[in-house]
């Protein structure tokens, strides 16, 4: 990512099956990391909930931050009270509790190595002509990256005098080691644009530390 951004189109996303619908994988970090295998840092996922009601798969040494895209998604943690969530609504819980679902939605998923990452998922439109400026802060961590989902219409991206569009299932990865913050997005086409901004901040030993 030497010009720290990078545009993953939606067709480059790996597709798996799960017992109640599919998932597709939109970034994994470091990208060489295997899902399977556990050796990742944090994962940003879309899934499809086709059953009414569904268990999540234990995840010990992670953390999760889940929201719905479209309709009413009820979580229950460890048998205790639900969990109700609208559209776009973030829900920060440990990946290792016992977690089910009802509702059949689409989702959004960021899934953090316990003390090495965290991070925070904001849902957001854009109305027509509107512009979206970085958010600022310093942040105590040794890699910073934001990733951005346009999860309905297209989206502008302008870095310096550069203009990109990212479509509906794209993801945009920036790297805020590299890119600071000199870029902006913005809806120029008089449609409905929607997106979710993950921040995901890595904490490493200098000898471990590893670039996209």
């Amino acid at each position: 990512m030497d010009k720290g951004y990078k545009i993953i189109r939606k067709n480059k996303a790996r597709k798996t099956v799960w017992s109640g619908g599919t998932v597709s994988e939109l970034f994994i970090y470091p990208e060489n990391a295997e899902f399977k295998d556990r050796d990742f840092i944090f994962r940003i996922s879309t899934a499809t909930v086709d059953v009414e009601r569904s268990d999540f798969t234990f995840f010990d040494g992670y953390s999760r931050i889940i929201m719905t895209l479209d309709n009413e998604f009820i979580l229950t943690h460890n048998d205790g009270e639900k969990v109700v969530l609208s559209r776009y609504q973030p829900h920060v819980f440990y990946g290792g509790d016992k977690t089910t679902s009802s509702g059949k939605v689409n989702d959004y998923n960021l899934i953090m190595k316990t003390g090495v990452c965290s991070g925070d998922v904001l849902g957001m439109s854009i109305a027509n002509g509107s512009v979206v400026y970085p958010r600022k802060g310093n942040d105590p961590c040794d890699e910073k990256f934001e990733i951005v989902y346009c999860a309905k219409g297209r989206l502008t991206f302008k870095v310096n005098d550069v203009k990109h569009r990212i479509d509906q299932g794209d993801i945009l990865m920036i790297d805020h080691g590299t890119l600071g913050k000199d870029y902006v997005f913005s809806n120029e086409e008089g449609q409905l644009c929607d997106i979710i901004i993950a921040t995901a901040r890595i904490n490493n030993h200098p000898s471990e530390k590893r670039r996209i």
